[in-house]
């Protein structure tokens, strides 16, 4: 099969592209999906870099795919997946026995090993296996090259709004990195639950785009210092979303009124960040993180799709080939939404 393979962590040019890697074979949990779609998210950029300490190399890249189902193992047919199946992904499979899973706490699963281009091969490729868990069927009138990106957008997004920051109708939202993937599909997530949105960007030609997509109020801030233009417009918010890291922490927090909650998703700038603890203290803060998504999220979110209510932004599509052009694309912060490569 053609793939990308990462063997050595570094730039964009260690992404080689390879016309002969080894086709995979499902194993009797496994699915072997054909990839018809692979979207490109920030995270790639922190495993290509060697951001992961567990990742094995060589390995092929992708954590966000879309296609068709081309063969099963027993145990993926006794789920009830089929060949001819359109599916996407989640991060990661769930074990559904352990304590957490039990207790209706999936993303925290105490088993789950298994991580698309981290200790299994993703979808920079034209196939990629998968356990039975690690899939959702997508809706008929879904095109695959918009399922592939709503995983770790939309998905991730109704998680941490919905989920982790309580966010409910009538309040208000600071979404930072807004035109990137997850914040892209935040804005839509967000006005779904009733919500009014400040859309953070760094970008002056981003910001008609993030108001078209129902952001209230956009604030270019490429300094990161935007706490104040927020108070100016809408006051003190509810929910601050932090899709960047430390480059906007500091400004997020600022912007909550007391008892406001920051959720953090995004860690694009890793540095690291300082807090006034009594200030924390005395403002009844609450800093949660949130990872990834449910599968009853994911469902939701494809279903949304389907439906019209919201939709993928996508803002190119590229043959897989020109996945090192697609990871320079992104660290230039050149993109508005997601890079979907085509096998």
């Amino acid at each position: 099969m053609r793939a990308v393979v990462l063997r050595e962590v570094g730039g964009p040019d260690k992404l080689v592209p390879s016309p002969s890697a080894p086709d995979p074979a499902p194993g009797a949990d496994e699915v072997l999906v054909r990839v018809r779609a692979a979207s490109v998210c920030g995270r790639d950029l922190i495993d290509r870099r060697g951001g992961f300490p567990l990742m094995k190399l060589p390995t092929i890249l992708g954590h966000e795919f879309a296609g068709e189902v081309e063969a099963v193992g027993e145990g993926a047919a006794r789920a009830g997946f089929s060949p001819g199946d359109r599916v996407a992904n989640l991060h990661r499979p769930t074990c559904g026995a352990c304590p957490r899973c039990l207790g209706g706490e999936e993303l925290l699963c105490e088993r789950a090993y298994q991580s698309f281009g981290h200790t299994v091969d993703g979808a920079y490729a034209e196939l990629v296996v998968a356990h039975h868990r690690a899939l959702v069927k997508i809706p008929e009138l879904l095109a695959f090259e918009d399922a592939s990106t709503l995983m770790c957008t939309a998905g991730v997004a109704y998680q941490a709004l919905a989920s982790r920051a309580r966010l409910a109708s009538g309040e208000t939202v600071v979404v930072t990195g807004a035109s990137g993937g997850v914040g892209t599909a935040a804005i839509q997530v967000a006005r779904q639950l009733g919500a009014r949105v400040v859309a953070v960007t760094g970008s002056p030609a981003k910001a008609a785009a993030l108001a078209e997509l129902g952001a209230d109020e956009v604030i270019v801030s490429p300094d990161g210092r935007f706490e104040d233009d927020v108070k100016a417009r809408v006051g003190l918010v509810d929910v601050a979303l932090e899709l960047t890291g430390s480059a906007t922490f500091g400004a997020a927090l600022k912007t909550l009124r007391r008892g406001g909650r920051l959720v953090v998703v995004g860690n694009i700038d890793q540095a690291k960040v300082s807090l006034r603890l009594g200030a924390l203290i005395l403002w009844g803060h609450t800093i949660a993180g949130s990872a990834s998504c449910t599968r009853e999220d994911l469902e939701h979110v494809l279903d949304l799709a389907a439906k019209g209510a919201i939709r993928a932004v996508i803002d190119r599509k590229l043959p897989l080939r020109y996945a090192a052009e697609a990871h320079a694309l992104l660290e230039a912060r050149a993109v508005f939404g997601r890079v979907v490569l085509v096998p």
